[in-house]
């Protein structure tokens, strides 16, 4: 078996140090995607690549436009390249529990060629030191590996090309397959079990400024597709953790949902965690206001933007 993961990156410089050097630990190869980066994230990735020769390879997408589907298939062909008998999916923002790591090349040898490997998601909130124990951010499992096959890939889909959130490989029908389980109530056990832990909500501020960024992408890149309301509803389950704003503020509802990260999922990681910035200032808040000011912020009526933008009400 030759493991090789591919990894997209935009502006990831406050967490590819980590994730990237996470991944080598349990993958034989690595193919990172660099898209439109104006910050340290090629820096980065030349780094790790000189930490590990012949193990790294560094593709460049330097079109503004983030064409996700195009990005993957363009990984899966480097790694088919490279030799790859099966494919790991991590985004930059994603690592995997560090109890795994003595079980998870088995696990994935032995996916069946019809399935794809389902791992918890476990969703980190506040920090890295807390997760969804319970509520909608508990009971995510996340595509991450499968056996490659010829006729799997990515494209747009549909007449209007939608490009966004489709990890799961095309081409056939795949079914899930999860060794660790699927979602289940909070206990001690499922909390050791491990899985990917996705960092997206370890920075309040990052987390708003990116799914503002989502909100403003889908309307301007395909418009009339689906109501606003409803981009605007599934895009504030990340940060409210339901479709609508809590009516009382002093009731925090997602807080309530959050357990302590068991020591094992990060022991492993302790001396890269260095690598790790999380408060930095994320790139998506200056591209949500270079937005706003380019097509003026009617053109985004009725979406709740998380306070981003709020001076050009006054314009």
């Amino acid at each position: 078996m030759k493991l090789i993961c591919t990894l997209p990156v935009r502006n990831e410089q406050w967490c590819l140090g980590l994730s990237a050097r996470a991944v080598l630990q349990w993958c034989d190869e690595l193919v990172i995607g660099l898209h439109a980066c104006t910050d340290r994230s090629q820096e980065i990735a030349l780094e790790i690549a000189n930490e590990h020769p012949d193990r790294v390879t560094i593709m460049e997408f330097p079109e503004t436009t983030w064409t996700e589907m195009a990005h993957r298939q363009a990984l899966l062909e480097t790694a088919r390249m490279r030799g790859a008998t099966h494919i790991v999916i991590v985004d930059a923002d994603e690592v995997l529990s560090a109890n795994l790591l003595n079980r998870i090349r088995v696990m994935v040898s032995q996916v069946p060629r019809s399935a794809v490997l389902q791992l918890p998601w476990l969703c980190l909130r506040g920090g890295i030191d807390r997760y969804h124990a319970t509520g909608i951010w508990s009971q995510q499992n996340v595509s991450t590996a499968f056996m490659d096959a010829p006729e799997l890939h990515w494209k747009a889909q549909g007449p209007e090309g939608y490009d966004f959130h489709h990890r799961y490989p095309m081409g056939r029908e795949l079914m899930s397959w999860m060794p660790l389980g699927g979602p289940a109530p909070f206990s001690p056990a499922v909390a050791n079990r491990g899985g990917l832990m996705h960092l997206q909500f370890v920075s309040g501020r990052r987390l708003r400024a990116k799914q503002a960024l989502y909100k403003l992408t889908e309307v301007l890149r395909w418009p009339g597709r689906e109501p606003v309301e409803q981009i605007d509803r599934r895009y504030n389950l990340a940060v409210y953790g339901s479709y609508d704003p809590p009516k009382d503020i002093d009731n925090d509802a997602v807080t309530a949902t959050l357990r302590a990260v068991p020591g094992a999922w990060w022991d492993a990681y302790a001396d890269l965690m260095k690598h790790l910035k999380p408060h930095e200032t994320p790139w998506q808040e200056a591209e949500c206001l270079r937005l706003i000011a380019e097509h003026g912020l009617k053109r985004f009526a009725g979406l709740d933007l998380f306070g981003i933008g709020e001076s050009f009400h006054e314009r």
